[in-house]
C-alpha cells in the first residue's frame, strides 16, 4: 500500500495559522504584484499558483554573493553551494542535477530547449537583478519543457529617475572578493542602466578550488510614443574555476578541503542580448513583440568525468592508473515571441495567445583521457589526450503556441484555463563512424506534447486568499543524455508531471503578518533518473511511474525595529515503479537526495533607523544516499549571521556564514546497489561546504534613491 504524508494534526493547525512567504518589505502579501504567472503584471490574489517572490529589498538586505542566499529563503526551495556558482537545485523535488527547472531572465528561458544545465544559474548576474520569481510546480502551460519541478524567474533593473552611480568591494577570510560598479541614468523618454561584477577566488579552504567571474548586464528602456515601448537588455557572463571534486567517506571525515585534482576546469561563457516591442494598440490590448539571441560556450575537463576507484581500507592504496573525458560545447539560438492580450467585459474576462520559434544550431565534442594517479595519496598527477569519443551537431527546432484565459464571474473569484503545445526537433548528425563508443548514427527525431493548466483563486475577505491549481508539465531528453550519455543506442522517453496545488495565502489588517500554505501532490511519468553505475560513472534512465508530495509553509512579521519569518517545507519523493535489471527493483523506495524536510528562519532587529542585525538558521533533513535506501546522509543545521549599517550614500556589511564551524556536505550520494558487499570508501561520494567564512563589504551609492 503506498503511504501517505502523515502530520500531526496540531502541527499542521500550527503551520495553517503560522505559515508564510518572507517578509515583505513595505508591502503586504496579497498587494504583491508577479509577471510569472501570466507573464503580465498581476495581483498575486489573482494568481492560482504557488509563487514566491524575492524582492529589491530583500535582494538589497543580503547582498547575495550566491543564488541560493536568497532563493534558499523560500519555502519549498533549496539550492546547495557546490562552489564558485555552481549549484543544484531542489523545487518539489529532490536535489538534482535533472532537467526539471526552467531559470529565465525577463520571462525568456537563459538556455534553450534539450540544453538544460544544472548550473546555469551562474549565467545570470546578481548585481543586475531587480527582483526573483518563483514558480513551484510545472508552468509548462505558459514556459514549455523543463518547467515541471518549477520556474525561476530573474527580473532585470531598470533605470531610476535620477542619475545615480554605484561602487563597492566586499572579501571573505577563504580568498573571496569582488567589485561592484553600476551607472544608470534617465530623461523623459528614455532610462539607460549598466550593472557589473568582477570577482575571483585564491586560496582558501580548499587546496584546489580557484575561480574568478565577471558579468555585466545593460538595460535600455525607450518610449516610442505613449503607446509603444521598447526594452532591450543585454547581458554577458564568465566563468573560470577549478574543480575540486568530491571525496570518499574516509577523506571526507578526515580531510574535507582535501583534493585529489591538480587539472579539472570549467570555463563559461553566456551572452544573451533580446529586444521587446510592447503597444497598446487596440483597446483593451497589449501586444509584445520578443526577438532574442544567446551564444553559449563550456568547455571542460570537469572533474566528475575521471573515473578511479576510491581508496580501499587503511593501509591500502589506490589505483594509480583513471580515465576522464574533456567536453567542448557550444551553441547559439535565435528565437522569437509574440503575444497578445486582450481584455473583455470591462476587464472580467482576459484572453492571452501568443506562438513561439527558436532555433538552436549546437556542437559537441568529446575526448578520452588517460590519467596517472599518485597510489599513496590519491591525488591526480597528469593525463594524456586519447581518442575523440563524441564529435557531433544537434540543430535543436522548437515551436509552441500557448494561450491562457482568465475570467472573473465574481468579484471575489478568479478562473485561469491555459495550455500550450509545443514540437521540438533534434536533428542529429554524428560526425565518427557510429558504434557503441563513438554514439549513435545519424538520425532526426520530434517529440510533441501539450501541457494543460486548470486554476481558481477566492478572496473571501481581504486578507485571505485561497487557490488551487491542476498543471501539467513535460521535459524531453536532454541532448547529451540522448546523444553523449553511455546508452548504445538512444531510446530516451519524454517525462511529464500531472500536478494538483491547494494553497491558502494571509495578511493581517494591520499589515504586520503575512503567511502562505500549500499542498500539493506531482506524478511523474517516465521520468529521467541518473543511475549511479560506480563513483563518476551514472546514465539516464526513465524511472516508470515517481511520487512528489508534500506541504510548503511559513510565517513573516514585520514592524519597525524587529521582524521573523520562517519558511520550510514537508516533502516525500518516491520511486512508485522503477526497475533498473530483473533483480533489482527499486519501487516504493525513497528517491536519492530527497530530504523531507528543508526549513530556513530568521530574526532581525533594526535598532536603528541605520542599523540592520539579523540570524538566519538553514535547516536539512537526513537523506538516502543510494537507490537502496541503506546509506545515509545525516543531515545539517547552519548558522548565517548579518550586520549593515547604512548612512547617507555608504553601507557597510558584514556575514559570518556557517557560524558554528559545522561540518557538512553539500552532495552526498552513493553508487551501492543494496546487494553484495558495502564499500563506503568505493561507493560512496560527499562535496563538502564551506567551514566557517567570514565576509565583508562596502558600497557607496552617488545620486536619489
Amino acid at each position: 500500500m503506498q503511504k501517505h504524508i502523515c502530520l500531526n494534526p496540531v502541527l499542521l493547525a500550527i503551520l495553517a495559522a503560522t505559515s508564510s512567504v518572507y517578509a515583505q518589505d513595505k508591502a503586504t502579501q496579497l498587494e504583491e504584484v508577479v509577471v510569472s504567472g501570466s507573464k503580465e503584471g498581476t495581483a498575486i490574489k489573482k494568481t492560482p499558483v504557488a509563487i514566491n517572490k524575492i524582492n529589491k529589498a530583500v535582494l538589497e538586505e543580503k547582498k547575495p554573493t550566491f543564488v541560493g542566499q536568497v532563493l534558499n529563503q523560500t519555502p519549498g526551495v533549496y539550492v546547495t553551494d557546490l562552489g564558485n556558482g555552481q549549484h543544484m537545485t531542489s523545487i518539489r523535488y529532490p536535489i538534482t542535477t535533472s532537467a526539471v527547472y526552467q531559470y529565465l531572465e525577463d520571462g525568456i528561458p537563459i538556455r534553450p530547449v534539450g540544453l538544460f544545465n544544472h548550473n546555469a544559474m551562474y549565467e545570470i548576474n546578481l548585481d543586475g537583478i531587480e527582483s526573483i520569481e518563483v514558480i513551484k510546480g510545472p508552468a509548462s502551460s505558459l514556459y514549455g519543457s523543463n518547467a515541471a519541478g518549477g520556474a525561476v524567474n530573474f527580473l532585470t533593473k531598470a533605470a531610476g529617475p535620477k542619475p545615480e552611480a554605484m561602487i563597492g568591494y566586499q572579501r571573505s577570510n577563504q580568498g573571496y572578493q569582488k567589485y561592484d560598479f553600476g551607472v544608470s541614468g534617465s530623461s523623459e523618454k528614455q532610462g539607460l542602466r549598466i550593472t557589473g561584477f568582477v570577482s575571483d577566488r585564491t586560496g582558501g579552504w580548499q587546496t584546489y578550488n580557484n575561480a574568478d567571474r565577471a558579468g555585466v548586464t545593460a538595460r535600455h528602456d525607450l518610449a516610442l510614443g505613449e503607446r509603444t515601448t521598447l526594452k532591450t537588455i543585454a547581458t554577458y557572463n564568465r566563468l573560470f574555476t577549478q574543480m575540486p571534486g568530491s571525496l570518499n567517506r574516509a577523506d571526507y571525515d578526515n580531510r574535507a578541503g582535501y583534493s585529489y585534482q591538480t587539472f579539472t576546469w570549467r570555463k563559461v561563457e553566456a551572452t544573451r542580448l533580446s529586444t521587446a516591442l510592447e503597444g497598446n494598440w487596440n483597446e483593451g490590448g497589449l501586444t509584445t513583440l520578443t526577438a532574442y539571441y544567446r551564444n553559449n560556450t563550456t568547455n571542460q575537463l570537469p572533474s566528475f568525468l575521471i573515473f578511479g576507484t576510491g581508496a580501499i581500507p587503511p593501509g591500502g592504496t589506490y589505483q594509480a592508473t583513471a580515465a576522464g573525458r574533456t567536453t567542448d560545447n557550444s551553441f547559439e539560438s535565435r528565437g522569437f515571441d509574440a503575444r497578445h492580450r486582450q481584455d473583455f467585459l470591462q476587464t472580467r474576462l482576459r484572453l492571452i495567445v501568443g506562438a513561439s520559434l527558436e532555433e538552436t544550431p549546437m556542437e559537441a565534442n568529446e575526448k578520452n583521457l588517460a590519467i596517472t594517479r599518485n597510489p599513496f595519496s590519491g591525488i591526480y598527477t597528469g593525463y594524456t589526450v586519447g581518442t575523440t569519443r563524441r564529435d557531433y551537431t544537434v540543430d535543436v527546432s522548437s515551436k509552441a503556441l500557448y494561450s491562457q484565459l482568465e475570467y472573473t464571474p465574481l468579484r471575489a473569484v478568479t478562473l485561469v484555463a491555459g495550455g500550450r503545445y509545443d514540437k521540438i526537433t533534434y536533428d542529429y548528425k554524428n560526425k565518427l563512424v557510429p558504434s557503441a563508443t563513438t554514439g549513435a548514427a545519424s538520425e532526426e527525431r520530434s517529440y510533441n506534447q501539450f501541457s494543460p493548466k486548470l486554476g481558481a483563486t477566492w478572496n473571501p475577505t481581504n486578507q485571505v486568499n485561497l487557490y488551487t491549481n491542476v498543471s501539467r508539465g513535460f521535459a524531453p531528453p536532454e541532448v547529451s543524455s540522448q546523444y553523449g550519455g553511455s546508452l548504445a543506442v538512444p531510446n530516451l522517453k519524454p517525462a511529464v508531471y500531472d500536478n494538483l496545488d491547494l494553497g491558502v495565502r494571509f495578511t493581517s489588517a494591520d499589515k504586520k503578518y503575512n503567511s502562505e500554505i500549500a499542498l500539493y501532490r506531482l506524478i511523474g511519468r517516465d521520468e529521467q533518473v541518473s543511475y549511479t553505475i560506480s563513483p563518476g560513472l551514472s546514465e539516464p534512465r526513465n524511472a516508470g511511474k515517481t511520487l512528489h508530495q508534500g506541504i510548503e509553509f511559513g510565517f513573516g512579521y514585520r514592524e519597525k525595529v524587529w521582524d521573523a519569518r520562517l519558511n520550510g517545507t514537508y516533502a516525500q519523493h518516491k520511486f512508485q515503479e522503477y526497475r533498473t535489471s530483473a533483480t533489482l527493483d527499486y519501487s516504493g523506495k525513497d528517491m536519492q537526495k530527497a530530504p523531507k524536510w528543508l526549513v530556513n528562519g530568521e530574526v532581525g532587529v533594526k535598532p536603528t533607523n541605520n542599523l540592520r542585525l539579523s540570524s538566519e538558521v538553514q535547516y536539512l533533513s537526513s537523506y538516502y544516499m543510494d537507490l537502496a535506501n541503506t546509506v545515509k546522509y545525516n543531515g545539517h543545521t547552519l548558522l548565517n549571521l548579518r550586520a549593515s549599517y547604512k548612512w547617507q550614500g555608504a553601507e557597510l556589511w558584514a556575514g559570518l556564514f556557517n557560524a558554528t564551524n559545522k561540518k557538512y556536505a553539500d552532495d552526498a550520494s552513493s553508487s551501492y546497489s543494496g546487494v553484495g558487499a558495502y564499500n563506503p570508501n568505493a561507493q560512496d561520494t560527499f562535496s563538502p561546504g564551506a567551514p566557517r567564512t567570514f565576509l565583508v563589504g562596502i558600497r557607496y551609492t552617488l545620486g536619489a534613491k
